[in-house]
């Protein structure tokens, strides 16, 4: 398949016959270009008035490819044919270049065209554009594919810095304008005709062109004049320094959404979505029309002027834009240690929440855009505070759409994300977490544990000094208020409620009735350096609520037997059956608790012995109660001692600043946690 590339417009502030002076010195070799050989003049065409200049020349141009790439193919330089057709009359120099060498396999063409800029005719515009098709090439059509491309890239930058320079060069020379063509007296205007264009000498006519293909070349390089295009100088001003291929890659998928929508978004936009899908066109014009059709389905261009933060949003929601990073970005702050997830959920739900993220996102945006070259923001995530109630699986599931939503509509929008005073916990967190996270926002993560963000290479390599928000030290005001957990009379609706909404929830939690000095049990095998993680909620009555670790009594086996058995290489088994003869240990004393109706309940707790352990809820409820039952929802997890080493591995692979913080993140740490409770 054809590959095109249309380069962004360049502007060179000089007029356009000092810069015609300055492009001839390229001629016939040009030292600026290594791999340019030399050239030679094949035909040329000068007329009488001095108006038209048409040249042809065979370029040698040496192959920059590997030793065994140039034996198969049999060629060290390959050789190219350009056509220029230069109108001083018009003041425009139209380029037409394609290869010689290997014509039947490989089609390369390159259009260019220098003529005045349109808003000021003392300035010269530059335009480009190429196409690649490979038809056959022994079998190595890819690799030399990409060797095109490389080359290609290499070289089209160098093109406006040899303009530069040999403008220079005649500055130096005292050359600092140059004449525009004016008619000749003894000439008249109509003589450069037809038939003196065929009576050249043989020698000077170019038989193999026509007038119309040097003369009348149009401007936009074979495109209608309201075809997209894209300033270079823009480009650097607000886009930033980008290689020859993605400031093509920005300008293809212009021209593409232009072929099905009067309005695209601006290439801040475009690029941005272009890096999300490491450039492939087709790919990101798919998720773009996707994105485009989802903001005008929720009416998001306008989110900012028509939704309003719920009140339990804005008081009990611990966040704000701070300042802004040493790269200009817009901050964020988000102090999720003291963030009430649960009570959110169930006071405003999922919806007010996801709204409240775009909300954010959208302000983000229009903070970047009114500085150039800006279009991502920084993320400092606060973990002081951090819990197992952060961890409840409608939060997990709420937090993984949010993430989908932001990635496939703001892709690209975080710079960094700063995860400071990551607790104990951290691991465990991360665990639950990774899985829905995109590995490029991965890539941006740097986690610092407990002081760590303080020391030289922490967060002040990323934020000035005197902007670091006061509750981390530093000596920036931060109005952030942390006003701990949504009260119980602000719920809308119940655990049950929340659970409903989810399918895959209601499968997670169980709904468990017991009466009056009655015992559920849930037995867990756990291998050492799991994880056994239970949320619950009391719905009705009270509980007693105990995690312990089971010891079966080991089988007795007569020692003359198990030797004729071992002899016979038969194992015996001591796996334990229900009828076995065992007895409970509690393994922790604060794992024995009472809960009372409305709490909710998240704990783990770390396994270090390996075997059978059994979490229990008694019901508690007083004799003098009017109900004798007790009903409760729970969830049990368990966390494979792989799953959870790899929680750390995977940041320490992922993350190239990552702070010690990890070596703090130990098992004897874990074996800490436990039950959190809820009112």
């Amino acid at each position: 398949m054809p590959q095109e590339y249309q380069l962004p417009d360049r502007v060179y502030k000089y007029p356009f016959e000092l810069i015609m002076l300055a492009y001839e010195r390229r001629f016939p070799t040009c030292s600026m270009i290594p791999a340019f050989l030399g050239s030679e003049t094949i035909h040329e065409y000068k007329s009488k008035d001095g108006a038209v200049h048409v040249i042809e020349r065979r370029c040698k141009i040496d192959v920059e490819a590997p030793y065994l790439l140039k034996k198969v193919c049999g060629a060290d330089h390959v050789f190219f044919i350009q056509k220029n057709s230069l109108n001083l009359r018009n003041r425009t120099l139209n380029i037409v270049a394609t290869n010689e060498t290997f014509s039947s396999r490989v089609k390369i063409k390159e259009e260019c065209a220098y003529k005045p800029h349109p808003d000021n005719d003392e300035w010269t515009i530059f335009t480009q554009r190429a196409t690649l098709n490979i038809i056959s090439f022994f079998g190595i059509e890819a690799q030399v594919e990409k060797l095109g491309i490389k080359a290609y890239h290499k070289n089209i930058k160098k093109g406006k810095e040899i303009i530069i320079y040999y403008v220079n060069e005649l500055e130096s020379e005292g050359v600092v304008t140059a004449p525009r063509w004016s008619q000749p007296d003894n000439i008249d205007s109509d003589s450069d005709s037809d038939d003196s264009f065929a009576s050249a000498d043989d020698d000077t006519r170019m038989d193999d062109l026509t007038r119309a293909e040097f003369l009348d070349l149009p401007y936009c390089l074979g495109v209608s004049t309201n075809d997209y295009k894209l300033d270079s100088d823009y480009i650097t001003t607000h886009l930033g320094e980008l290689n020859p291929m993605e400031e093509c890659s920005i300008i293809q998928l212009a021209k593409r959404m232009k072929q099905t929508f009067d309005k695209i978004p601006d290439e801040r936009v475009l690029l941005r979505f272009l890096r999300a899908r490491n450039f492939d066109i087709e790919k990101t014009r798919e998720m773009l029309i996707k994105s485009m059709a989802w903001r005008k389905q929720y009416n998001i261009d306008a989110h900012l002027d028509i939704w309003t933060p719920p009140p339990i949003i804005e008081k009990y929601l611990p966040g704000a834009w701070h300042r802004s990073d040493k790269d200009g970005r817009p901050v964020y702050i988000l102090r999720l240690g003291h963030l009430d997830i649960k009570g959110m959920l169930r006071a405003v739900g999922e919806d007010a929440l996801l709204r409240y993220a775009l909300y954010i996102c959208e302000q983000g945006i229009q903070k970047t855009n009114a500085t150039a070259q800006i279009s991502s923001w920084t993320l400092l995530i606060d973990l002081e505070g951090l819990n197992l109630r952060h961890l409840w699986a409608p939060a997990r599931i709420a937090m993984r759409r949010f993430t989908e939503v932001m990635e496939q509509n703001y892709p690209e929008t975080l710079g960094v994300v700063l995860i400071v005073q990551a607790p104990r916990l951290f691991p465990l967190a991360w665990t639950l977490v990774k899985s829905f996270i995109n590995e490029n926002t991965r890539r941006k993560c740097l986690v610092y544990g407990g002081n760590d963000y303080l020391e030289d290479d922490g967060i002040h390599s990323y934020i000035h000094r005197e902007d670091i928000p006061d509750f981390l030290g530093g000596p920036s005001p931060c109005n952030i208020e942390c006003n701990g957990l949504v009260p119980r009379e602000d719920y809308t609706r119940s655990t049950e409620e929340v659970l409903a909404k989810e399918a895959g929830l209601q499968s997670l939690y169980k709904n468990c009735t017991i009466k009056k000095g009655e015992i559920h049990e849930v037995q867990v095998e756990a291998d050492v350096d799991g994880v056994i993680t239970w949320d619950f909620d009391c719905v009705l009555g009270e509980l007693q609520f105990t995690v312990s670790q089971r010891i079966f009594a080991q089988p007795q086996c007569n020692s003359s037997l198990a030797g004729l058995v071992e002899m016979a290489g038969i194992t015996y088994s001591t796996t334990p059956s229900p009828t076995d003869s065992y007895t409970d240990n509690i393994v922790e004393e604060s794992t024995v608790c009472s809960y009372l109706e409305g709490d909710s309940v998240q704990g783990s707790f770390y396994v270090s012995k390996p075997g059978t352990y059994i979490l229990s809820w008694g019901n508690v409820t007083p004799a003098a109660s009017i109900c004798s039952k007790s009903t409760f929802l729970y969830s049990i997890e368990t966390i494979e001692p792989k799953d959870y080493a790899g929680s750390v591995s995977s940041l320490t692979s992922s993350f190239s600043n990552l702070s010690s913080a990890g070596s703090s993140w130990n098992t004897s740490s874990v074996a800490s946690w436990n039950s959190m409770v809820s009112r």
